[in-house]
């Protein structure tokens, strides 16, 4: 017989028994703070989470080393949005998919860790809802927001006019926020502030050699005018660099006329030579005066740039983007980000507006009582597209990586193809000889302090030649090849392949090749930096010789820049196929071709697209 006091006891373990059972069911993870380290778009990016018993309350990125502007939304946004829905079936951020990824597997690997359930997190797909259309109108809108957009809208709203501006990614910046941002411009109170590189006077002498009837007729005033500037140079202290509008057009012009795979020859305009060459550096002062834009006071030189011209933003980020935008919105600008246009509206043959899409699906209707200026970009993210037009790499492999964000790929060419505009150039795409060979990301780097070297160990090319001489030159040596250079000061990135060696047996060992022939290869270089002469391909311009310690980056080519685009005149109209004005419609930056023809110089694609947009903006705010 059981008694009162045993009865409740049973009830009591009966009941201590489903209260363990019902808290064990809701207590989804064991509470405390977890962190996990996954690899973002630049490196590994360290994120935090901490749960409660029965829910996620705070997720938070530790370290990362993003771009500033690109991934800044999705280091913002997911973080909350994972606390506030308790969910990682989110879309990811426009513009930065990579870095949303890694914030989501980062999480989610904390969830592990507390013992919570990833799949269930993952199934619970949150998705918005459409909004009604919503119609805007101003005078001037312009779709895109990276360099010529922006500059575009700065132009505009100093005009006088009311601008809107729309982003398809979470955040203004388009590929020129992920570029070196190197901008090309004659300067000669820095050059002659900046030292003469070994071998410069060499190459100032190959042009005074230059028959005038290697040009076509519009340039050869031009090279006259050099000639006479060189003469005046060499004929006085050449210890400081030398340069000028007149060096930098020709340089433009000559690295830009290519033989394309079907015989035909490209060649660049000399009207956007010159705008381009000489109105660069006035637009650098532009920025300065209008958006408080601080360049750095020394030159450098991107790979293919051909000469010591460029001085990019202190701060990409904060000076090309943050303080024009400022500049923008204070003057009554509008800018929407995650909003991408679709297609243009035309009304009795002028085009009017933009029809357009949120994030959200929300449809808008843009209208531009002015004008629409087109800076998209190029489609140097779409392989597809560049292989469709290919006109000068022979057996392109389709799966060439690019230095592009994914988001690039040529829907502003195809807007305009749809209103009747022209192309020109779409079969000229230039490789980035200093891809990183794991990512196919931009390496950075110029081409007077190192030596490229093949998988034998051997230097094969002209460091200092354009980029696309360089990328056929790897190609016929296997494609994968090494920049090798003094360690110095330069860092080591975490997330590409680089070797670090004391000796060059050491470095030979690393690389897999005949130590016998790299130490030949660096003494023979060596000795061409010592007497600022090259016998071997005609290496103009050297720094530093290769010492101790060595350094080794694997490099690939990978798609870079697709010179060809929309037909547009100098003041950036946009041309249809009879090569007459479509009204109402501009375009500047990559989005347009004509300007670097077969092959761009490095450090005037920057140029490009704030001469041409402030000069786009300008003229759609004028109506003209």
């Amino acid at each position: 017989m059981v008694t009162g006091a045993e009865r409740t006891v049973t009830v009591c373990l009966v009941f201590l028994l489903l209260l363990t059972l019902t808290v064990g069911a809701f207590a989804a993870y064991n509470p405390g703070t977890y962190v996990a380290e996954v690899r973002g778009h630049n490196g590994p990016i360290k994120v935090s989470t901490t749960f409660g018993s029965d829910a996620i309350t705070s997720v938070e990125v530790l370290e990362h080393k993003e771009t500033a502007g690109v991934a800044d939304p999705a280091i913002e946004r997911l973080p909350r949005q994972i606390v506030e829905h308790q969910a990682l079936g989110l879309d990811t951020v426009s513009g930065a998919t990579i870095t949303s990824y890694a914030i989501l597997a980062g999480v989610s690997s904390c969830v592990k860790q507390a013992g919570g359930d990833v799949d269930a997190l993952r199934a619970k797909v949150i998705k918005e809802t459409p909004g009604p259309r919503i119609t805007k109108t101003a005078d001037v809108v312009i779709v895109g927001a990276g360099g010529a957009g922006i500059a575009a809208a700065m132009s505009a709203v100093e005009n006088g006019a009311s601008v809107i501006v729309i982003e398809k990614n979470a955040s203004i910046g388009g590929n020129t926020l992920i570029s070196g941002c190197a901008w090309n411009a004659a300067n000669p109170a820095l050059s002659s502030q900046t030292p003469a590189a070994a071998g410069l006077n060499q190459k100032l002498q190959s042009f005074l050699e230059m028959e005038e009837t290697e040009l076509p007729p519009e340039f050869r005033p031009t090279l006259r005018i050099l000639k006479e500037q060189i003469e005046t140079y060499l004929a006085g202290d050449t210890s400081m660099m030398f340069d000028s509008v007149e060096l930098h057009m020709i340089q433009t012009y000559l690295a830009g006329k290519r033989q394309g795979l079907d015989g035909t020859t490209i060649e660049g305009s000399f009207d956007f030579i010159e705008i381009l060459c000489r109105k660069s550096l006035e637009t650098q002062e532009w920025l300065k005066k209008t958006a408080g834009t601080v360049f750095r006071d020394r030159l450098g030189e991107p790979i293919g740039s051909l000469w010591k011209r460029s001085n990019g933003p202190v701060n990409k980020w904060e000076d090309f983007f943050v303080k024009p935008a400022k500049y923008i919105t204070d003057n009554g600008g509008e800018i929407l980000c995650e909003v991408t246009g679709k297609e243009l509206i035309v009304e009795d043959g002028r085009v009017v507006g933009v029809e357009a899409v949120m994030a959200d699906g929300t449809p808008m209707e843009l209208f531009g009582t002015k004008g629409v200026v087109l800076a998209t970009g190029g489609f140097g993210g779409n392989t597809a597209m560049v292989l469709e037009y290919n006109n000068y790499w022979s057996d392109l492999d389709p799966n060439i990586l690019t230095t592009n964000r994914k988001e690039i790929v040529g829907e502003g060419i195809v807007m305009a193809l749809a209103v009747g505009a022209d192309l020109t150039g779409m079969g000229y795409t230039q490789l980035m000889p200093i891809g990183w060979a794991d990512t196919g990301l931009l390496a950075g780097g110029g081409g007077s302090n190192v030596m490229y070297i093949n998988q034998e160990g051997r230097r094969f090319v002209n460091e200092y030649a354009e980029r696309d001489v360089i990328s056929k030159a790897a190609f016929a040596n296997g494609t994968l090849f090494y920049e090798l250079k003094s360690l110095g000061t330069a860092t080591t990135p975490e997330s590409h392949v680089v070797f670090i060696a004391d000796t060059l047996d050491e470095m030979a060992a690393k690389l897999g090749c005949d130590p016998a022939v790299l130490k030949s290869e660096v003494e023979r270089y060596n000795s061409f930096v010592a007497q600022g002469y090259d016998p071997d391909f005609g290496k103009t311009s050297f720094t530093d010789p290769i010492e101790p310690p060595y350094m080794a980056r694997a490099m690939k080519p990978s798609i870079h820049h697709t010179m060809g685009g929309v037909k547009i005149d100098t003041d950036c109209h946009v041309l249809n196929k009879d090569g007459k004005i479509i009204p109402g419609l501009y375009a500047a930056g990559e989005v347009t071709g004509g300007i670097h023809a077969g092959n761009r110089v490095g450090g005037n694609a920057i140029a490009d697209i704030f001469v041409f947009g402030r000069i786009a903006g300008a003229n759609a705010a004028k109506g003209k």
